[in-house]
C-alpha cells in the first residue's frame, strides 16, 4: 500500500512538473515594433531672431498618438488581453530623417513619456548629457515596468520633453522607433 501511494505521489509530482513545462512552452514571447515620424516644432525665438536664454530652454513637442494594433497581434497569436503576463519597452530610438546636415547637437536631454486613455502618463525612456555629433539616439528605457494596461488600449500617446541648448533647423524630421516586448500565455 505504501509503495502504491509513493508511486501515485511520484506520478502526481511528475505530471505537475510536465504541466508546468507545457505552460512554459506555450509562452508567447514576441517583439512588436512601432515607428512614427514627428517634426520638431518651430521654436518661438527662431523666426524673430531671439537667442535662447542662458542655460537653454524646453522645446515643447506635440503629443504623438500611435495605434497599438494590440487586438490584431493578440488574435494573430491566438490569445487575449486577459492572457498577457507582461508588456515592456525593450528599446526606443530617435533618428534625424531630415535635413541631412542636422544632428542632435542642439539637444541636452530628452525624456519620453507614455500615456493612454484611463492610464496615467509615465516616463518610459530618457537620455541625459547627449554626446555631440549623433544623428541617432538609443534612449535608456525604464525596465521592469509592466505596460500591459497601455498596450491593450487602441492608442498610446508618446510625449517628448526636450531641453535644448541651440535652436534646431526649422522643419527637422525625426523618426521614433520603439520595440515593445509582449509575454503572454494562452494556457494561463
Amino acid at each position: 500500500m505504501k509503495k502504491m501511494m509513493l508511486m501515485a505521489g511520484i506520478v502526481l509530482i511528475g505530471s505537475s512538473m510536465a504541466c508546468n513545462k507545457v505552460k512554459q512552452l506555450a509562452n508567447i514571447n514576441v517583439n512588436i515594433p512601432y515607428s512614427s515620424q514627428i517634426t520638431i516644432p518651430l521654436f518661438a525665438g527662431d523666426s524673430a531672431g531671439i537667442a535662447l536664454p542662458p542655460g537653454g530652454a524646453t522645446l515643447p513637442f506635440p503629443v504623438l498618438p500611435v495605434a497599438t494594433n494590440s487586438q490584431q497581434y493578440l488574435s494573430e497569436y491566438n490569445t487575449s488581453s486577459s492572457k498577457i503576463l507582461d508588456v515592456d519597452l525593450n528599446s526606443l530610438a530617435m533618428q534625424i530623417l531630415s535635413p541631412a546636415s542636422q544632428n542632435f547637437n542642439f539637444l541636452d536631454t530628452i525624456q519620453v513619456y507614455i500615456s493612454a486613455n484611463s492610464q496615467p502618463e509615465m516616463l518610459v525612456a530618457y537620455m541625459y548629457n547627449i554626446p555631440k555629433g549623433l544623428t541617432t539616439l538609443n534612449l535608456i528605457t525604464n525596465t521592469g515596468v509592466n505596460l500591459k494596461n497601455y498596450f491593450v488600449q487602441d492608442t498610446i500617446y508618446f510625449r517628448l520633453n526636450a531641453h535644448i541648448n541651440a535652436i534646431p533647423a526649422s522643419g527637422t524630421q525625426l523618426n521614433i522607433a520603439s520595440v515593445f516586448h509582449l509575454l503572454a500565455n494562452p494556457l494561463d
